[in-house]
């Protein structure tokens, strides 16, 4: 077994343009949308779909499940839901809400 070593850990160095996006977290990301469906409301990260992330289509405040499944299909729709982290550090993605 390995000892992390907690001193290390704790003094990491960073560049000060990355320590924006390196304490944000996903609730506070631009491409975190609630997705409505029939019984439940959950957050899901729209920066899987390109046509979001590539600003080809303007991200919505929420959008419905049938929707989503029409744009990307179902599958889509379940990574989308796994992908997201509310409370955890957001991904390469991250963009502020405006």
């Amino acid at each position: 077994m390995r000892r992390a070593n907690a001193l290390y850990e704790g003094h990491r160095l960073m560049l000060p343009e990355l320590k924006d996006r390196a304490t944000a977290t996903c609730r506070g990301c631009r491409f975190c949308v609630p997705i409505i469906g029939r019984e439940e409301t959950r957050l899901a990260c729209l920066a899987t779909l390109d046509i979001y992330l590539t600003g080809a289509k303007r991200v919505p405040g929420e959008l419905k499940a049938l929707d989503f499944i029409w744009l990307a299909g179902r599958v889509a729709l379940l990574k989308a839901l796994e992908k997201l982290r509310p409370e955890g550090q957001a991904c390469g993605f991250y963009c502020p809400r405006v």
